[in-house]
């Protein structure tokens, strides 16, 4: 998952719910310190803490995938997304 800024989309999605990283990591049962470094993009969720994390943001962990898919600089998604063999 570091190819795109999963960080940078988990933050944008804290802060549209007033969260902080400690709200966030009670709803989600994760440490705040571990949503922290996702935050930063130093840790990459397993597929258990995205679920976890979407719940905690009162969203399917699918609405949460979509978030990632429609930011800007994730357009790379869909350009090896029609690529063959990979």
């Amino acid at each position: 998952m570091n190819n795109y800024r999963f960080g940078h989309i988990l933050k944008k999605l804290r802060n549209a719910q007033n969260l902080s990283q400690e709200g966030l990591a009670d709803r989600s049962d994760r440490h705040p310190s571990y949503i922290s470094l996702l935050e930063r993009n130093q840790k990459n969720p397993s597929l258990d803490t995205l679920v976890a994390l979407a719940l905690g943001l009162d969203m399917t962990a699918s609405e949460m995938l979509k978030e990632i898919e429609q930011h800007p600089e994730n357009i790379w998604i869909f350009k090896n997304k029609n690529r063959k063999g990979k």
